[in-house]
């Protein structure tokens, strides 16, 4: 027996987070109906789709969002971000059937799955013996570490690695000072060119400004996103902006300066952020968003090496999910697509968008 998937109604759609949220991972921003919108702005077409519309223990029902470009010659290449929300591998295998036809049916030659299931070698099989393949992951942020936020705030701290307390310590002697930035166009300025001289340091691209604009306010609209900055003598070093859903809480965007005078100020910026939700008392959870696979953490060729290092001095919880799988609809367009055709989408894409293609 296949299971349904069916595009989600007009009133669906007006109630998306609230039906993200109720996936049995709980959800996750990049599911968000602001991410949806967002990546709108970027070219891409929302769809959103209903699973297990009959709601069932062994097939429970999942909202997720899939996002749809049109490749020219080939047809329309899907792709859902850290998605669909199922709980285990056997509830995604469930229903790749159903998937499948679905994708078909709506000219669709391939899918790309990105689920936060936690890697296990039995979950791997799992997905493949469904048919999916696995590939290079989408996001950077299949690896990643995370922060109980469930204890108090004193525990919190006495548990993290000393490296971090004491960078954190360091900072207030130091006059390091934390404060929410309201999204003014200087502001937002502000942390655009800090972000864009991280990525220059650290030999990343980074996305339009008008992207990230649109993806700041839309989450902050909605109540989910809030930026911060870190000050020394008035001047801002570093800066960070955190999304929320639901129990869980997220890093997305950060950046700081490389000067020492500012030793700690992105210590005490994401300890001002931990402080934030704890005092909100919603967030369960604080997902640092990317680094190393925990296999690869002290590997300093890893080109997220330096990341990791500053994230496990936060915390030394450390998540290896599942990642990115494809589920081939047409393998002679996929094939294709994975010999020539990403490959020149994504040069156009950044000569003419000036950013990365997904």
């Amino acid at each position: 027996m296949t299971l349904p998937v069916r595009f989600a109604t007009d009133a669906e759609i007006a109630n998306w987070d609230n039906l993200v949220i109720a996936n049995p991972d709980h959800g996750s921003m990049y599911q968000a109906e602001s991410f949806a919108i967002a990546k709108a702005i970027g070219g891409w077409t929302p769809r959103h789709l209903i699973f297990n519309e009959d709601n069932t223990e062994a097939a429970p029902r999942v909202a997720g969002l899939f996002i749809e470009r049109t490749i020219p010659t080939l047809g329309k290449l899907w792709y859902s971000p850290t998605g669909p929300g199922f709980g285990s591998a056997e509830q995604v295998a469930a229903v790749i059937p159903a998937l499948k036809e679905f994708a078909a049916n709506n000219g669709v030659f391939l899918v790309k799955l990105e689920s936060e299931l936690i890697y296990s070698e039995q979950a791997d099989q799992t997905l493949r013996s469904a048919g999916l393949v696995k590939v290079d992951n989408v996001q950077p942020i299949s690896s990643t570490v995370m922060i109980d936020l469930t204890p108090d705030i004193d525990t919190i701290l006495a548990e993290m690695p000393q490296k971090g307390r004491y960078a954190i310590r360091r900072a207030a002697r130091d006059g390091v000072t934390v404060a929410e930035a309201p999204l003014t166009e200087e502001n937002m300025r502000t942390m655009y060119t800090l972000l864009g001289a991280t990525g220059d340091d650290a030999g990343f691209m980074i996305r339009t400004y008008d992207y990230y604009v649109s993806f700041w306010n839309e989450y902050a609209n909605r109540d989910q996103g809030k930026m911060f900055f870190a000050y020394v003598d008035g001047e801002v070093v570093a800066g960070a902006y955190t999304g929320w859903m639901g129990f869980k809480a997220w890093y997305k965007d950060g950046a700081s300066i490389r000067d020492r005078k500012a030793y700690g100020a992105s210590h005490a910026l994401q300890w001002h952020i931990i402080e934030w939700h704890k005092a909100r008392g919603q967030a369960v959870s604080y997902d640092m968003m990317g680094c190393p696979p925990a296999d690869q953490l002290k590997d300093p060729s890893h080109h997220l090496h330096g990341i990791g290092m500053f994230k496990t001095s936060l915390s030394p919880i450390v998540i290896d999910r599942v990642g990115t799988y494809d589920l081939v609809i047409d393998a002679k367009k996929t094939q294709k697509w994975n010999t020539f055709g990403y490959r020149i989408a994504g040069k156009l894409n950044r000569m003419f968008r000036k950013e990365v293609y997904f």
